[in-house]
């Protein structure tokens, strides 16, 4: 266990999965420490790409708890933004000099729990909010000001995120899931899915479109994808994704829409966790970097959580648990920040109760009926599997562990350094929850080591666990 400071405390938990098996009696293998490993701190030599661990967790060069405020979505118009947090949305308002919040009273969203997304849709008309449970659609009312009220709404399960759907449907939403994005439109006070939104994804982790949604985009923490409205269903656009980041730059963390002042058609930001703002153009002839809209953003006290597209053309903000940075035009097509239109002092919870890391099944190659989980690190002298002391992790944290053998469909609960027997199987999958009740500290995970325990029958009567090595 190595402490490590993550936007607040946090822990590295480097976590051992012992395999055992019956051996040939008088036998004893030989093999190297670990049969596999997935590593998340050691950018330099591992593919985050390759891993085989589906990672719906977040943070940089490690596996740590999602962290809250979750989306920013700027009025087209000019005028407005969103901010969806765990607990619900919060609207701003820019006056001209300063960006103000709007009250809780006004527009009534501070009852929305377990939100996972806001973005305004219909150019800036109405907006819409995903929630664990439903899919909400408001509209503006005029008056001292405006205030919001609810016009359509759907239970939906699974949405991660919400993004402007095609302009040609009424009320067009496009709701993230871990598999794509679907689509939805407003039939009197209903949304109703159908057919034509993004899909065949897996770990997907969000939506992004254009003010009018002819243009989508989905991405997972390694890679963007883009989609093309063509009147009846999104088709991927396989000559617009753009590049992988450098994995130094560490996993996406968004992906903002922009129209271009010039040219034919438009752009598109990438934000990564590193504090990368990488910024492409799309149009007939393919896709090209745009190096002056490109720049590093702020990382010294947290990584970035998301983007969204500014109020101005070529503008964006940049979110982080405590405000925005808005970036915008300076000189010629130059990136700078605009210190009046960025947003700070907020106290926005930093991160979501739990998630869960969970890899592919893995073969094996012989039968599993045994399993050992340790902290590959162990305490001062000691070494799997003859680790004993429990990894110290922050106060109101927790990291649970699971095992399954039938291609990751039931789990076994496994307690740290204990052999605990599973259903036999030749494949295996782990799957670690992480959990906090403190919304300012996490368990971190940075490597992940399987190991095979050995099973030697010497004698019949008796049998002995080690590490083979």
């Amino acid at each position: 266990m190595r402490p490590q400071c993550l936007l607040s405390a946090a822990a590295l938990l480097a976590v051992g999965v012992l395999l055992g098996r019956s051996a040939v009696a008088g036998t004893v293998e030989s093999t190297s420490p670990y049969w596999f490993q997935d590593q998340y701190v050691d950018t330099t030599d591992v593919n985050l790409a390759q891993t085989t661990a589906q990672v719906n967790t977040s943070g940089t060069g490690t596996v740590s708890l999602p962290y809250a405020p979750i989306s920013v979505s700027f009025d087209p118009r000019g005028t407005y933004a969103l901010v969806a947090t765990r607990g619900g949305v919060d609207a701003f308002v820019f006056d001209g000099q300063t960006v103000r919040p709007v009250p809780s009273s006004m527009w009534h969203l501070g009852s929305l729990t377990g939100t996972t997304g806001a973005s305004w849709i219909m150019n800036g008309s109405a907006f819409a909010v995903s929630t664990a449970a439903q899919v909400v659609v408001y509209g503006l009312v005029p008056g001292d000001g405006y205030s919001a009220v609810q016009v359509a709404q759907t239970a939906f399960s699974g949405a991660i995120g919400v993004a402007p759907g095609p302009a040609g449907l009424p009320g067009g939403v496009l709701v993230a899931t871990p598999t794509g994005a679907a689509l939805l439109e407003a039939q009197g006070t209903a949304l109703t899915t159908v057919s034509g939104g993004p899909g065949g994804l897996g770990g997907n982790l969000g939506v992004a479109s254009t003010s009018d949604g002819s243009l989508a985009a989905t991405w997972q923490s390694e890679g963007v994808q883009l989609w093309a409205w063509d009147g009846a269903a999104y088709e991927h656009a396989a000559s617009w994704n753009p590049p992988v980041p450098p994995l130094a730059d560490g996993p996406i963390a968004g992906v903002a829409f922009f129209p271009q002042s010039t040219g034919q058609g438009g752009g598109f930001w990438i934000v990564t966790e590193g504090g990368q703002l990488l910024a492409y153009a799309y149009g007939p002839t393919g896709l090209t970097a745009l190096p002056g809209f490109s720049l590093s953003v702020p990382t010294s006290s947290s990584p970035p959580g998301a983007i969204g597209a500014g109020w101005s053309a070529n503008s964006v903000g940049v979110l982080y648990p405590t405000g925005w940075v808005y970036e915008d035009l300076v000189t010629g097509n130059t990136l700078g920040q605009d210190s009046i239109r960025s947003l700070s002092g907020q106290a926005w919870a930093v991160y979501q109760p739990s998630a869960t890391l969970m890899s592919v099944p893995l073969a094996v190659g012989h039968q599993v009926d045994e399993v050992r989980i340790e902290d590959a690190t162990c305490a001062s002298g000691q070494t799997p599997p003859n680790c004993t002391a429990l990894p110290v992790l922050p106060a109101g944290t927790q990291v649970s562990f699971q095992v399954s053998t039938d291609g990751c469909q039931t789990w076994t609960p496994v307690t740290l350094y204990t052999n605990t027997p599973v259903p036999a199987g030749n494949s295996l999958c782990y799957q670690m929850t992480l959990t906090t009740s403190d919304p300012t500290v996490t368990p971190v995970i940075d490597v992940v080591n399987l190991y095979e325990i050995a099973l030697l029958t010497q004698d019949p009567a008796q049998t002995q666990v080690v590490l083979t090595r």
